[in-house]
């Protein structure tokens, strides 16, 4: 048996090859390369150390956190002991599998036993939990390392994270709510994260940092141990650099939990193993020209460029324009959202009024968790229910729809980030009110401004969560897109 002596060896040498060439290389530069698969490849061969991949991933958050603000706390002595351990049962042939020895990261909405969750609200800004959410446990189980808590806007209300830079333009936002994890995943300060997402919050800084972000089919992630917003439209998702390591971290995370009243009864599958799946024949629905006004040029372009990809690979490609009513139907996720939103909130916004101000700003107007909580109360239960009432006939025309598809495609986001795209309808919290799975992938950059990713989303009907991978891993192996690093 290896001993640890040679481990260690075996890692740094390893590393150093993997090191890309530059004048003044940043801490943890090393890491670049690195995705789930290929780290998880190189410490069940004994070729790298989990003790040195979390301490080289420490440094380079301790080099560019101040720059990206993408993570509110840190683990660091945690995360080295989890390490530790994680490599002495290694040695002693117990590995767990593919996320033994990777470190994370969670949004900071997610409760870790023991580290301090705030939601990015001044109002948790003391909360420590006495347990670990679902989906942390699943991956500490797994063997893998949390390392910090990402940033995100308070209570994860809104679609830009205060603070929070896109590693592209560090002019730029990062996007919401899942911008920490967004951004730390772009500048290479984690190579694992999760996310929330209620209204496009995994997709839209997933489009906008350059990265993967996954949302499952509503139940197949338990949210149990998660701050909520709404919890028939809440889901939780991984995100990573690459459509494998998302399909090796949903593997982990999927499956029914007795401590989610919405959980599905619906076995997990081996979502690697189907990636290499043909999409030959596969009915493919493109979003339509007359769908995409207002939406910005390089998107549009990139967008159709991306059909062609897939057609090209013998996937049969249909164009999809929604009717009026299907348009009107989808306006009911604000009032549900607002609603369930104000139900959860109200516990708060009655003894700490005063403190419902975002935890990066003293200045209550920078957070909109306030406004909404107080809207959603004033709407009635008939309003609420109606609402619903109109969900049902939005989903009854999805399935009808998707009838005559396998999966659809769209633009993640109108237009880059912080590009402003008036009157343009993004359609990402349509798949948060139907519960279809749903992923953004990279699939270009823009030319005005230069250099600003673009995001593809691609959807199938309930429980096709690996049919939806499968065509990202197909289009992803056919395009270099995924493989660009923001100079940072």
């Amino acid at each position: 048996m290896t001993s640890r002596r040679e481990f260690l060896q075996y890692s740094a040498s390893a590393v150093a090859a993997m090191a890309l060439p530059q004048t003044t290389p940043s801490p943890g530069q090393d890491l670049l390369p690195l995705t789930v698969a290929e780290a998880g490849r190189r410490i069940a061969s004994k070729q790298l150390s989990p003790v040195e991949l979390t301490r080289q991933m420490l440094a380079r958050i301790e080099a560019l956190n101040p720059k990206t603000g993408a993570l509110i706390t840190v683990a660091a002595d945690q995360a080295m002991d989890a390490a530790r351990t994680a490599e002495r049962e290694i040695m002693q042939g117990k590995y767990r599998g593919p996320m033994h020895g990777i470190p994370f990261g969670a949004k900071d909405t997610y409760y870790t036993q023991g580290i301090r969750t705030t939601a990015g609200s001044y109002v948790l800004r003391d909360h420590y939990p006495t347990f670990d959410c679902t989906i942390v446990k699943k991956l500490k189980e797994a063997g893998g390392i949390l390392i910090g808590k990402t940033n995100l806007p308070e209570f994860s209300f809104g679609g830009v994270t205060p603070g929070c830079h896109n590693p592209w333009d560090l002019t730029r936002n990062s996007g919401g709510s899942s911008g920490g994890s967004g951004s730390a995943l772009a500048a290479s300060m984690l190579i694992a994260a999760t996310g929330g997402d209620t209204s496009g919050s995994i997709r839209n800084p997933s489009s906008t940092n350059g990265v993967v972000g996954f949302k499952p089919t509503f139940g197949l992630v338990s949210r149990y141990g998660v701050v909520p917003i709404s919890w028939t439209l809440d889901h939780l998702g991984p995100m990573a650099r690459t459509v494998e390591d998302v399909a090796i971290m949903l593997k982990i995370i999927a499956g029914p939990d007795p401590m989610d009243q919405f959980s599905a009864r619906v076995a997990p599958q081996d979502y690697p193993q189907q990636l290499k799946r043909s999409i030959r024949g596969l009915r493919v629905g493109v979003l339509s020209q007359s769908e995409m006004k207002g939406f910005h040029p390089d998107t549009q372009k990139a967008f159709m460029d991306a059909a062609k990809v897939l057609e090209g690979q013998g996937a049969q490609i249909k164009e999809v324009t929604f009717t009026e009513n299907t348009h009107i139907a989808a306006e009911s996720h604000g009032i549900i959202r607002i609603c369930e939103a104000a139900t959860y909130h109200r516990q708060y916004l009655r003894k700490q009024e005063a403190e419902y101000r975002h935890i990066w700003s003293n200045d209550p107007n920078d957070s909109n968790t306030r406004i909404t909580v107080e809207a959603g109360m004033l709407l009635t239960s008939a309003q609420y229910l109606r609402a619903q009432q109109a969900r049902k006939l939005f989903m009854q025309e999805f399935y009808k729809i998707y009838n005559t598809l396998d999966v659809f495609l769209d633009p993640t986001m109108p237009s880059p980030a912080d590009v402003p795209a008036p009157n343009a309808e993004g359609y990402r919290n349509w798949f948060d009110l139907n519960g279809f799975p749903a992923v953004s992938i990279p699939c270009g950059f823009s030319t005005n401004p230069r250099g600003l990713p673009i995001g593809l989303q691609i959807s199938a009907k309930p429980f096709q969560d690996s049919l939806v991978l499968a065509v990202a891993n197909a289009f992803e192996t056919a395009t270099e897109w995924h493989k660009r690093r923001p100079a940072i």
